[in-house]
């Protein structure tokens, strides 16, 4: 069988390999990637080259698919609400000789208390394609377009000094999918090859615009009209039961950069299997307010019928990531 036959099949079958690997990175984390891209290159080694260290300069396209770690997320919502004694939706109540709801002047919308929450990420999937140019130095540019997908997961909300918190009997928040579609611009540095293993190792560093979009959602619901009553103030007994949802896809563009570490080995036919490891993070934090809540305590988001309106915002600290991909590159 032909060399460049043997390495094809070698290539897809360290691409059986890495899709293993991607359901255990939960498990195993950050400490899989450098073990991972470790026995990717080794693998290349146990085939000839028929190229050797032999550089094209010219243009060249390619294309990579990754597993990324499990990373954490820390999301804040901000909420621009009233509180439940000013929900002009309730009917007009006296409770212990207090008039509910307060009256609205009282009640303009306002930023309520906060409180971050960590979300822990599984390890996902990253497929990218290239377009770059090879001179004759050791320097190479290329653009770059990188999918990243990613599972998230549910938590119990608590927020610490917010006196609307003892009201609650379910109060929590999940993130679902995390989708990043990124352009980068990367420079590398290529060296020269590794003698008999004719590998050639390089660095790099790329730096682009992401759209980050997140599938989040929020349950609140209230807890019985004998509890509402029972808290200091009372609470109107309208209120009991009602839930306030959240659910949208929330998005925002950031600014960022990937930090690569890899190595091509040249085939006969002149294709190049890469295989590299990266780390990348944005330089924005995440941020997307003025969502509706959908309902509010059983009914539409704002403050009365036909009143302002009453919204959240989704904050994250710029979302970063560990991954390593498998691909191939051909010259134009």
């Amino acid at each position: 069988m032909a060399p460049s036959r043997i390495a094809e099949l070698a290539g897809f079958s360290i691409s059986g390999r890495a899709l293993w690997q991607c359901r255990v990175l939960r498990h195993g984390g950050l400490a899989i990637l450098p073990f991972g891209l470790g026995v990717l290159l080794s693998a290349f080694a146990w085939v000839p080259s028929a190229l050797g260290d032999e550089r094209r300069p010219g243009f060249y396209a390619g294309i990579d698919v990754g597993i990324s770690a499990a990373t954490t997320l820390r999301s804040t919502r901000t909420h621009y609400g009233i509180p439940t004694n000013c929900d002009q939706w309730f009917e007009p109540v006296v409770i212990d000789g207090m008039q509910l709801p307060l009256p609205a002047d009282q009640c303009h919308p306002r930023e309520l208390p906060s409180n971050a929450n960590e979300f822990e990420l599984s390890g996902g999937i990253l497929a990218g394609i290239q377009v770059g140019y090879s001179g004759s130095g050791p320097y190479r540019i290329e653009v770059e377009y990188i999918h990243h997908r990613r599972d998230g997961d549910k938590v119990d909300l608590v927020v610490p000094g917010d006196p609307k918190q003892k009201e609650f009997s379910v109060r929590e928040e999940e993130v679902g999918e995390f989708h990043t579609h990124s352009l980068f611009a990367n420079l590398y540095y290529d060296f020269s090859g590794l003698g008999e293993f004719a590998l050639r190792p390089f660095v790099g560093v790329g730096v682009g615009r992401s759209r980050v979009e997140i599938d989040y959602s929020a349950t609140s619901i209230r807890r019985g009209v004998a509890a509402l009553l029972a808290l200091d103030p009372p609470r109107h007994p309208e209120a009991a039961n009602k839930e306030s949802r959240a659910a949208a896809r929330v998005s925002d563009w950031l600014w960022g950069y990937q930090l690569i570490l890899g190595a091509d080995y040249v085939l006969q036919s002149g294709r190049i299997v890469t295989g590299k490891l990266r780390y990348g993070r944005a330089l924005d934090d995440f941020l997307d307010d003025g969502l509706a809540w959908r309902p509010l305590r059983g009914h539409e988001s704002t403050v009365a019928p036909g009143g302002a309106p009453v919204s959240y915002g989704v904050s994250v600290p710029g979302p970063s990531f560990w991954a390593v991909s498998i691909g191939f590159k051909v010259p134009l």
